[in-house]
């Protein structure tokens, strides 16, 4: 029996062939394009190497692999921008080291994620951290909207309730909305392109969060926390001086930026989002 599987999402281009006869089986694997490594490996009896090459297959399918049928040749991978490589090199790293992404929001921790993804981004050249910071400031200012501050307000503001009615304080300072799209970019990026459609995706049932602590600092230095594991980092903002050199229009917390609006405060936020600011209300409430 030989199968033959591939690998084209993101940034992979791998290829994963098995081969397996008797109590013998045989692996060859890669980068496609190449020849590959080579691996064979001796089994009890036939069943057993039947049973763990099918079981490994099942895995490969399960990573993303896909079948390549009969003798059809590995299609050519269309080539992706910089840009789109940074974009998956950067949810890649927030999301692997989430170790308790799909757990109840009891269970996570923000300053573990931050450890686990410094620990994660140390393993990077300088040029992967120096894209992961240029990505980071995108992000960050494509948060920057009336909808995401409105989404702040509810979630961290004052409010006086009165038969049923919620009126906010909308006063939000500069460093402190930073922290929180630093929080909500913690979330991984199936949130956050939920989020930037329509902000009541907060409630939508498909996430869970502690909106006790709706703070991410850390993230806007964990590159070059991670870049001073394994080098000198002077002023400890190397990697960030770097990108402010190679992108000086790209920064976040620039004064001179506008919103696509004003944000709305007081009453208005629950006439714009009647779920979202009830069912937040009612849980800052308890």
């Amino acid at each position: 029996m030989k199968r033959n599987l591939i690998n084209q999402n993101g940034v992979s281009d791998k290829f994963w062939n098995i081969e397996y006869e008797g109590n013998t089986q045989k692996i060859v694997f890669g980068k496609t394009g190449t020849k590959g490594r080579e691996t064979i490996k001796e089994f009890a009896d036939e069943n057993e190497c039947i049973r763990e090459s099918e079981k490994l297959i099942s895995q490969k399918t399960k990573k993303g692999y896909t079948e390549i049928l009969g003798n059809a040749e590995i299609p050519q991978k269309t080539e992706l921008s910089e840009a789109e490589k940074a974009d998956i090199y950067f949810w890649e790293a927030i999301e692997k080291s989430n170790k308790y992404k799909n757990a109840h929001w009891s269970e996570y921790d923000i300053d573990e994620h931050l450890e686990n993804l410094t620990t994660y981004l140390s393993r990077s050249g300088k040029e992967r951290l120096i894209l992961f910071e240029k990505t980071l400031q995108e992000k960050l200012s494509e948060l920057y909207t009336a909808e995401i501050a409105e989404l702040s307000i509810i979630l961290e503001c004052e409010f006086t309730s009165e038969n049923g009615n919620y009126t906010f304080n909308d006063y939000l300072s500069d460093d402190g909305f930073i922290y929180f799209r630093c929080w909500l970019l913690l979330k991984g990026k199936e949130f956050y392109e939920d989020i930037k459609k329509d902000i009541q995706a907060f409630v939508s049932g498909k996430y869970s969060f502690n909106i006790g602590d709706c703070w991410a600092e850390g993230l806007l230095y964990v590159s070059d926390e991670a870049y001073s594991v394994n080098h000198d980092n002077e002023d400890e903002s190397e990697i960030r001086d770097t990108v402010n050199e190679l992108y000086p229009d790209n920064h976040y917390d620039s004064m001179s930026r506008e919103m696509n609006r004003k944000p709305k405060g007081g009453a208005d936020l629950q006439k714009m989002y009647p779920k979202l600011v009830k069912e937040i209300a009612e849980l800052r409430s308890e």
